[in-house]
């Protein structure tokens, strides 16, 4: 019972909120009172419009009860926007804008190939650490796994080995010259003793590129002592080359691994690459252009929602996939807040140039009722009254205007619902019948 009279309540205020006072007043008391007529205000003249008077023997688009009618509003200077002034209403003019021609496709995301590396084993050995997980964001020259291998104690000791003949050829050719000043020893002994150490010299080189090429830093090549044992330790740490996100690890601690195992995948998410489907009937539109250098802007938009995201096509594939009969397209997309993940199937449009000018305004400063649509446009000072218009091709967040407006007319750019909510008081029972 409780239920049922909480519904009965609701259904009286409802009704009485809706309906205007006095019962029978409403849009159809205006009939007879000899201020209105049956034409919507939407298909009347505005300048015919603002000479009529209501009952109360005003012009009616100044009568607070009347104006209603006539589409009309009043607005106060407070609440407009503008010159650094803050305002719940904003206003601008309708104007011509450049448009270009644009075509729908579906695709999806995947990784930048010029920003992604998959990180293999350097050698055979047995994994000790593991530095990162996936999902983890991680700099470049970070630490991502710690391998122990033979192969890396053997190429130092090869190298402390080389470094230690190298010393000894070093201080056999400085011996001989010494000698051969003293006249002691003939010239070509010296020449022997040149040769030993740069051959000595080139041995040690290639050591050298070899630790660097296993990716030991130099700073620790460079302190390798040959007394001490941590100098010949297999363990060697593989960085990050570059920065990105760990997407995936193949590598466990404890795992013996073999040389050219992929371990793990890093990419920079702040850019990725969308590969739209195009149409066989797209193609031609866009190839030659294409081929020839020329790129498109494109807008990459989750099917989910959200904000979308601009990017640039760059790239045709050459052949086409015999079974859906389109081409793939590729769009590089800047990604700074990684909302664009790898997998996800995204809605593209793009532009074609080319498209000319157009008069525009703002898409939310068109409104609609009762199936026609409209815009506030400022007639004089405080007074701006509704004004059909009829619209053409959207892009972006515009829409053009193809008849009801000319270039340069002040609307109301963003807020004009409060004015249309002021409007159609009149339809909930406000105005002269009241």
């Amino acid at each position: 019972m409780k239920i049922w009279g909480f519904v009965a309540i609701t259904m009286m205020f409802f009704v009485a909120f809706l309906l205007p006072a006095g019962g029978s007043h409403g849009a159809d008391a205006h009939e007879g009172h000899g201020h209105g007529t049956e034409k919507s205000d939407l298909d009347r003249p505005v300048d015919e419009m603002w000479k009529e008077k209501c009952e109360h023997d005003i012009l009616q688009y100044t009568c607070e009860e009347c104006r209603f009618e006539l589409g009309t509003v009043k607005l106060v200077p407070d609440l407009l926007a503008g010159n650094g002034k803050p305002g719940i209403v904003a206003t601008g003019k309708s104007g011509s804008r450049k448009v270009a021609e644009s075509r729908t496709f579906t695709g999806e995301v995947k990784l930048s190939e010029g920003k992604t590396v998959h990180i293999a084993s350097p050698l055979p050995g047995v994994i000790r650490r593991v530095f990162v997980d996936i999902g983890a964001t991680v700099p470049e020259d970070a630490p991502l796994f710690e391998i122990d291998s033979h192969d890396v104690a053997e190429s130092k000791g090869d190298y402390l080995k080389k470094v230690a003949a190298r010393d000894l050829a070093k201080t056999s050719a400085e011996r001989e010259a010494t000698l051969f000043a003293k006249k002691i020893s003939a010239q070509v002994e010296v020449q022997e003793a040149q040769a030993r150490l740069a051959a000595a010299e080139i041995e040690v080189t290639s050591a050298r590129g070899r630790l660097l090429r296993l990716g030991i830093p130099k700073a620790e090549i460079d302190a390798m002592d040959p007394t001490s044992p941590d100098s010949m330790s297999g363990e060697l740490t593989v960085h990050a080359p570059s920065g990105g996100v760990v997407l995936e690890r193949h590598v466990s601690v404890g795992e013996r691994v073999e040389s050219g195992k992929e371990l793990i995948l890093l990419s920079d998410l702040s850019e990725v690459w969308v590969w739209a489907d195009l149409r066989e009937s797209d193609v031609p539109a866009m190839a030659g252009k294409v081929n020839g250098g020329v790129k498109f802007d494109a807008e990459v938009r989750s099917p989910a929602g959200g904000k979308p995201y601009r990017g640039t096509l760059d790239v045709l594939s050459g052949t086409m996939n015999e079974q859906t009969r389109t081409v793939k397209a590729r769009i590089v997309v800047p990604n700074p807040d990684g909302h664009l993940r790898p997998g996800m199937f995204v809605n593209i449009r793009v532009f074609l140039p080319g498209g000319g000018s157009v008069l525009a305004v703002p898409k939310v400063a068109v409104l609609s009722d009762e199936g026609r649509t409209f815009v506030f446009v400022h007639k004089e000072g405080d007074y701006w009254v509704r004004r059909p218009v009829t619209l053409g091709r959207r892009f972006e967040d515009m829409v053009e205007i193809r008849r009801g407006l000319a270039p340069g007319q002040t609307i109301i750019a963003d807020g004009s619902f409060l004015l249309k909510s002021d409007v159609l008081r009149r339809k909930m029972g406000a105005g002269c019948a009241d």
